[in-house]
């Protein structure tokens, strides 16, 4: 859409819609992840045995 004046409708079911926003959240989250990774210390990260440990 490469002109602002133009006007256009889509219309999607609402399973086809449900299925956009949950990619969409599911985009987001992994952002957040990608943000957090780039800025973690190796000092802060645990072992999977160190979580199991943690989660008992």
């Amino acid at each position: 859409m490469s002109d602002q004046s133009k006007q256009e409708a889509v219309t999607l079911s609402a399973e086809a819609y449900q299925a956009l926003l949950d990619e969409l959240e599911d985009l987001r989250i992994e952002r957040v992840a990608c943000d957090r990774i780039a800025t973690v210390h190796a000092s802060e990260l645990l072992s999977i045995e160190e979580m199991r440990t943690r989660l008992r």
